[in-house]
């Protein structure tokens, strides 16, 4: 039994395994590159670890990695070799290594690693396997759809982002067996609703949040003031405050179908983080939307009635700096007339409004 050591990280929403490997990974054909990494991400599936498997290397004029385009901000930003070393967290066990295997993954340690890194361009691996090569150079749109229908497949989603208020003051109040009935409660709402909603599911919980995912805007806007709808109708007949605050954003997604920490896939990404941020901004009975997803949703509700929900107001609460995306994000509001908050988030420590220039 042999093994292998790799970093096995999570940062910008997405998971990666950093695997230091011998410079001789530059001198395989295209082919044999190819076949390796699909070997050692082969290998850390089966060892539950999710992510894109990413070879790095020292070469003479620095530190250099075999990565797709979609990576190399996420790389270049958070990646030293002083971080790689202190990263390394995860022992793979593999039946045999051996041939360009053994060849790469041998005894890395001795060629050091050096204080700055470069990238190298993935047009030298070999295409997955059933991807179209034809006029595939470097990291060109082809190369980007032809991954797509590989192992992680781009999809447009509309992400949702829940968080239960004050959850801490709930069990300092009620205590824990109180808190944790309510907290049951709460999570059976939400899966009701969403079990009879068309094309929404369930990506992840944690603890009193949950990560959801719907076919359009306008069902994940529906399901939202349906739930809020019904929380509020637990604060009238349990005598227990029940608040949510939610965050709805579009746009493509990476979705991962290993199977790991009880998943059974998983959606990473800058759009997954931006939804996170836009939940972040709001208070409880609460439903933030960025712009595109607030335009689609009023548009196609507009009209319609939604089970359990009165009169809509629907407010554009103009351009805010939050911490940790790179634009400013244009903030919109729904929620029913006369009940809902229908308040601009206030200026904090990780987001604030942009002033309109006169």
């Amino acid at each position: 039994m042999a093994k292998f050591s790799v970093a096995h990280i999570r940062s910008g929403g997405v998971d990666l395994i950093l695997f230091p490997v011998s410079p001789e990974i530059a001198t395989l054909s295209p082919a044999d590159q190819g076949a390796v990494l699909r070997q050692v991400q082969s290998l850390c599936r089966s060892a539950g670890l999710a992510g894109e498997a990413i070879p790095v290397w020292q070469a003479p004029n620095g530190m250099k990695f075999f990565a797709h385009e979609r990576f190399h901000q996420i790389l270049r930003g958070h990646m030293t070799p002083e971080f790689l070393k202190a990263n390394i967290n995860k022992d793979i066990n593999a039946p045999q290594i051996t041939g360009n295997m053994a060849r790469i993954l041998g005894d890395v340690a001795s060629h050091g690693l050096s204080a700055s890194m470069q990238v190298h361009t993935p047009s030298a691996l070999a295409p997955a396997a059933g991807s179209n090569t034809a006029g595939d150079q470097g990291n060109a749109l082809p190369s980007i759809f032809g991954r797509a229908r590989g192992d992680y497949p781009i999809r447009v989603v509309t992400l949702l982002f829940t968080d239960l208020v004050g959850s801490t003051k709930l069990k300092q109040t009620h205590g824990d067996t109180r808190a944790l009935e309510v907290l049951n409660l709460h999570h059976a709402l939400v899966r009701k609703l969403l079990a009879a909603s068309a094309t929404g599911e369930e990506v992840s919980t944690s603890g009193d949040s949950f990560f959801l995912v719907f076919g359009t805007p306008s069902e994940a806007a529906a399901f939202a003031l349906q739930l809020q709808a019904n929380l509020r109708d637990v604060d009238q007949t349990d005598g227990v405050r029940v608040q949510d605050r939610i965050g709805i954003h579009c746009g493509e997604v990476y979705a991962d179908a290993a199977k790991v920490a009880g998943k059974t896939f998983d959606f990473n990404g800058i759009n997954v983080d931006t939804a996170a941020r836009v939940m972040s901004l709001a208070a409880g009975d609460q439903i933030l939307m960025t712009r595109f997803a607030f335009d689609n949703a009023h548009l196609t509700l507009k009209g319609h009635e939604i089970p359990d929900v009165g009169h809509l107001t629907w407010r554009h609460h103009g351009l805010y700096e939050v911490k940790g995306v790179a634009d400013p994000i244009d903030i919109c509001e729904v929620g029913e007339t006369g009940r809902a908050s229908l308040k601009a988030p206030p200026d904090a420590e990780k987001a604030h409004r942009v002033q309109p220039k006169h």
